[in-house]
């Protein structure tokens, strides 16, 4: 699909598939209910699941949210970018985005791809995760095509996704500023930024919600293969488990396994080394789709012990893609 043809249906109430440097988005005009409803219908998703709205700049967030200071600090720093704010939304914005709510969750990308859109059909886009909702989030076209196959709506390719996980969400509509989903940009960063200190009010995992969500991302059982996860506490206390004989797949940061002779075990698969959370969160659900495709009976992984970088954010993945903790 060219450019020039994705413009042309995002203008009339239509669909389309773009990259973001998070993940690829299904992309529709966010101020057209009627596509709107189509993202929710293709994707399965939730009514109270609300939609991030994707905009060039601070200057076309204020088209539809009421920015503030704090606003003002952080996509100086942080936009385009990985970081989406929530702020009180404007009459513009139908409540199908915002789950009913007053607030909107808005963002500016930094694909060259998604921008050059946005600057052409001159309308703010909302952009769910390109896949069905609660499964695997998507970080390239192909994982798209196999998501949705034929029912698969017109597609830009933009490469593989820069960070693969999807976006850090920071809740401005409160008192102290509060994270609802963790993501590239880091606690740390943003309390750098802000000079305060902020709340991580990300929801607890598996908690059943079902009142409208302020941020998408804080369901229960999210971002989740086929094959049930079970989550370990550590590594090494996963590979000592009884596992490992039985017809389970096992996913490893490679600098973690023993020179032993589980490193021929077929169902084992490797992630970055665990002092990277940088490629880690790029290949990570790569790495659970590629678990999923050998059938095993169960998927084992574990937490990271460190919370600095995007640590924090990998963890949150895994906890809300397990079946259980072990």
């Amino acid at each position: 699909m060219s450019l020039e043809e994705c413009k042309s249906a995002l203008q009339d109430s239509g669909l389309c598939i773009l990259p973001t440097e998070t993940v690829y988005g299904l992309a529709c005009s966010a101020l057209c209910p009627h596509a709107i409803k189509k993202v929710f219908f293709l994707k399965g998703r939730p009514i109270n699941n609300p939609l991030i709205v994707h905009v060039l700049d601070h200057d076309s967030a204020k088209e539809i949210c009421v920015t503030n200071t704090r606003s003002k600090i952080l996509t100086e720093k942080f936009w385009p970018g990985a970081l989406t704010l929530v702020l009180p939304k404007k009459k513009c914005i139908p409540t199908e985005i915002t789950a009913g709510l007053n607030s909107v969750a808005v963002r500016s990308p930094s694909h060259p791809v998604f921008r050059e859109i946005l600057e052409m059909v001159k309308l703010p886009l909302a952009a769910p995760s390109a896949n069905p909702s609660n499964k695997l989030s998507p970080t390239s076209l192909q994982d798209v095509i196999d998501a949705f196959g034929a029912k698969c709506p017109p597609m830009i390719d933009g490469g593989q996704c820069e960070f693969g996980i999807e976006s850090t969400v920071l809740d401005l509509t409160v008192q102290t500023p509060s994270i609802l989903r963790f993501g590239p940009i880091t606690k740390e960063q943003i309390e750098e930024v802000l000079e305060m200190e902020i709340n991580s009010n990300s929801s607890s995992p598996h908690k059943k919600l079902n009142q409208s969500q302020k941020s998408p991302g804080q369901g229960s059982l999210h971002y989740a293969p086929e094959t049930p996860l079970y989550l370990h506490s550590n590594h090494m206390k996963m590979l000592k488990s009884e596992i490992i004989d039985k017809e389970n797949i096992i996913i490893i940061p490679k600098d973690l396994i023993p020179q032993t002779e589980i490193e021929n075990n077929k169902r084992l698969i490797f992630l970055p080394a665990s002092n990277n959370s940088l490629k880690t969160a790029k290949v990570l659900y790569a790495t659970l789709r590629k678990a999923d495709k050998l059938m095993g009976e169960k998927i084992h992984i574990a937490l990271y012990p460190s919370t600095s970088q995007l640590f924090t954010a990998i963890n949150d993945r895994l906890t809300r893609a397990s079946t259980e903790r072990v």
